[in-house]
């Protein structure tokens, strides 16, 4: 099961099931599509108020960028 790169909260694995299929499915957290880092929701804004607003959405690990799931 995927995991929170900062805190290690469980996030819900993505596709598969009918939800997803139909486009209907939400999943929490930002992804970096280049490295595939997973930060949840809580530690994705709380690295915003960390960086005073300066570039939240850059990668932890790389210089790629986070997306929402």
């Amino acid at each position: 099961m995927p995991a929170c790169e900062r805190c290690g909260a469980h996030l819900d694995a993505t596709g598969g099931g009918l939800a997803d299929t139909l486009g209907l499915a939400s999943y929490d957290g930002y992804e970096c599509q280049r490295c595939g880092v997973l930060l949840c929701s809580d530690c994705y804004n709380k690295r915003t108020t960390e960086l005073a607003g300066a570039a939240p959405d850059s990668c932890p690990q790389c210089d790629g960028r986070l997306a929402k799931r």
